[in-house]
């Protein structure tokens, strides 16, 4: 038996193991665990639910928290691609990722019209207090302006969403169709 030989016949016991086996089941097991074992210690601190004795610094556990979607769903569609797909997965999932399968009016959209119907929904909100309401501080509006794009690409699109519509979503469409994988992957 060649080298060759050796590396392909691992290569496919690997893909035929349990992970290879249910590899949804263990998305979401990795994806979750993932998510809420870096989010615990604070959900459990002092600012969290009090039951742990010590306080954790809010800047450092925002970034902690952010980065727990490249922990959660992103890196286990990562491992899940690797285990049943292999390398040529990978590359298929990560080339999905860029993309660009829409017209220019839904980018503009996303860039302009999301933020109106934030802007407008948090004005309803206010409908109650609309009398004191003064308008957005330029610090408010700057800050605004300067996580928008951050949040907005790295939260969605380059966070989770490779894991669940990239990895679960399509995997669950065809075992249950279209509208059934979807009803499902939403509460998960």
């Amino acid at each position: 038996m060649t080298t060759a030989d050796a590396a392909a016949e691992r290569s496919g016991t690997a893909r035929e193991g349990l992970l290879a086996r249910h590899p949804l089941v263990f998305f979401f097991l990795i994806a979750f665990a993932g998510t809420w074992l870096v989010e615990l210690l604070y959900m459990l601190s002092a600012d969290g639910a009090g039951l742990l004795p010590f306080r954790l610094p809010l800047l450092p556990v925002g970034i902690w928290i952010a980065l727990s979607v490249f922990l959660g769903p992103f890196l286990s569609a990562f491992i899940m691609t690797g285990v049943t797909e292999g390398r040529a997965g990978i590359g298929r999932l990560l080339r999905r990722i860029v993309r660009w399968r829409v017209g220019i009016r839904w980018y503009l959209f996303a860039l302009i019209g999301i933020p109106v119907i934030l802007v407008l929904s948090a004005i309803v909100l206010l409908l109650g207090n609309l009398a004191s309401f003064q308008g957005l501080s330029s610090t408010m509006a700057l800050g605004y302006l300067l996580t928008f794009a951050p949040v907005f690409f790295l939260g969605g699109p380059l966070g989770e969403e490779p894991g669940w519509r990239g990895f679960a979503l399509p995997r669950l469409q065809s075992l249950h169709g279209p509208l059934l994988g979807s009803l499902i992957l939403g509460p998960l």
